[in-house]
């Protein structure tokens, strides 16, 4: 039998990405499934399977002791969700960010954590992409020598995200619910720290250009600096059209460099008469990353041990004491 079959797990918040997940977990042979719902929410795009069931009430669906619970509600409600979720014996994965800043419920959750046999997780999927999870082993092998500097990414254009709703009125547009682009697009910070060691320290700035007339901060530029004097620049946008992602890092013997755009890590310089193709992505990538990611954190739940593409409570924590140092402007 698939172990997969026993587990009972429950999303909370379907929006695009609870209904992600949702469906994920549905392909994969999750046994029992329960979704945590506004009662007032008529978004159709997003219809659970008949056979999941549908709360309203997150007291109601831990009453059912769910096995694990993945969080994805607006991100200010991410740590006392986590709490209630904790309290009532679940693992928790936990869409990121961690909250608007490191504030009581927060510091709570870090607490509850830490004296539990509970896993808590961060969703920060980017680890899972082939591009991303190759470019740390090429680091980590010293193919490029030592790194001197990296850069990376993500430009986007917040009204094309979600068609079905109106976006000035998204949690992502409002800094009150943990939104803005430095904090809804903290991918970027959690791979550089991934890759280069967690950062001691930040630097920068986050504006409102009042290009895609929302109240939160919708461009953000800074600077990190990781163990051995590695520096980082990150660049984040809501108000750019076309989209633009990607990474580049800078050794001593070489450069890799991978852009969305089209879809090929690239190793460059050193010896190297002329750039090589490393990898090519493809169009599945993206989803595919989302599950392997869910099934990496499943396995913590069944064998304890904790895959390196993880991302810990702490990695959020780490990241939303860097964000919080940047200025907001």
């Amino acid at each position: 039998m698939n172990q997969l079959s026993t587990l009972h797990g429950v999303i909370i918040g379907l929006g695009s990405i609870g209904n992600r997940h949702l469906n994920n977990l549905v392909e994969m042979g999750v046994g029992n499934l329960s979704v945590v719902r506004r009662k007032a929410s008529t978004n159709k795009q997003f219809s659970p399977p008949a056979n999941v069931t549908i709360y309203h009430s997150l007291a109601d669906a831990l009453a059912n002791s769910p096995d694990f619970a993945i969080i994805c509600n607006p991100s200010h409600l991410h740590a006392p969700t986590a709490i209630e979720c904790l309290n009532a014996g679940a693992h928790v994965l936990i869409e990121k960010p961690l909250g608007n800043t490191i504030g009581p419920d927060e510091q709570t959750l870090i607490e509850l954590s830490a004296k539990s046999d509970r896993v808590v997780a961060m969703a920060y999927c980017m680890r899972s992409h082939p591009a991303y999870s190759k470019a740390k082993e090429l680091i980590n092998s010293d193919t490029i020598g030592r790194c001197l500097y990296a850069k990376a990414w993500f430009e986007g254009y917040l009204p094309d995200w979600h068609p079905w709703e109106d976006y000035k009125q998204s949690y992502a547009a409002l800094p009150e619910q943990g939104g803005g682009v430095l904090r809804t697009l903290d991918h970027e910070l959690d791979f550089l720290n991934w890759v280069l060691g967690p950062a001691e320290s930040a630097i920068g700035e986050a504006i409102n250009s009042d290009g895609i007339e929302i109240k939160a901060d919708d461009v953000a530029m800074y600077q990190l600096k990781h163990p051995d004097g590695v520096r980082s620049q990150v660049t984040t946008s809501f108000c750019r059209k076309p989209q633009s992602r990607g990474f580049e890092f800078v050794g001593t013997q070489g450069v890799i460099s991978f852009r969305h755009e089209d879809a090929t890590l690239w190793l460059s310089g050193g010896q190297r008469s002329e750039p090589e193709s490393v990898l090519v992505a493809t169009s599945d990538d993206i989803a595919q990353m989302y599950i392997s990611m869910v099934k990496d954190f499943l396995s913590m739940i069944g064998d304890g041990a904790t895959p390196d593409s993880v991302g810990l409570l702490n990695d959020g924590v780490t990241a939303l004491q860097l964000i919080n140092r940047i200025d907001v402007r």
